[in-house]
């Protein structure tokens, strides 16, 4: 189907101050869950849907995940001095994703089942609709 979208945008910036000491040296992407990194399950989410162009926001402690990251092709939309929030983070981050539909996720989630964004993918339809949103209970 055209106009798809092939451009994804991982959100990271946040403190993860829930997470108490968990995230008192490293950012909440960087926290392990079964031996690796939870934006490393993130990331092996966009291997069906081969994305052109990945970026992931940084904001708190952000040079350990681009020292995590380093190598991989993902672009980093770094927010200075502020954190921007979700909708001011995509915003600042528009100018690497390129023109067209983004994928947009989080990074401090495991989904279990089907790949989200497969899913996404496999229903977008340009002609119908602006967005798409998918919600698993």
């Amino acid at each position: 189907m055209r106009n798809r979208p092939n451009s994804v945008m991982l959100f990271a910036a946040g403190f993860g101050t829930r997470m108490g000491a968990l995230t008192a040296h490293q950012p909440k992407p960087m926290i392990p869950v079964a031996g690796r990194a939870l934006v490393d399950h993130t990331l092996d989410l966009l291997e069906p849907i081969a994305p052109a162009k990945t970026v992931i926001n940084l904001h708190y402690l952000p040079h350990i995940l681009q020292t995590h990251l380093a190598g991989r092709g993902i672009d980093f939309s770094i927010e200075t001095p502020d954190i921007l929030e979700t909708g001011g983070g995509l915003r600042a981050a528009l100018p690497l994703l390129g023109n067209g539909p983004v994928y947009t996720m989080n990074t401090d989630a495991i989904w279990k089942g089907p790949n989200p964004l497969t899913l996404l993918r496999d229903a977008w339809n340009p002609d119908d609709m602006d967005a798409l949103l998918i919600c698993i209970p």
